[in-house]
């Protein structure tokens, strides 16, 4: 059951949105920002497979990261 209402058409719309970028730039923040619900997260700690990949130097002290994706939700 929804708990938006319809739309002049009588039928309920939503729509999806992905949100993208580099490593550091705020994704995760964002969707926490943004969410109703709170949001379902993959952190983890970061390993040595990221060197090499992941520059940290913009976010020092940095131990985790987004392994999969963030989940919220708006209406």
């Amino acid at each position: 059951m929804s708990h938006r209402p319809p739309t002049q058409s009588g039928r309920v719309t939503s729509a999806k949105i992905v949100i993208a970028g580099g490593f550091g730039v705020g994704k995760t923040t964002l969707v926490g920002s943004v969410s109703e619900i709170t949001p379902l997260t993959t952190e983890a700690i970061m390993t040595s497979a990221g060197v090499g990949v992941d520059d940290t130097r913009q976010v020092p002290g940095r131990a985790t990261t987004t392994v999969a994706m963030d989940f919220g939700r708006i209406t």
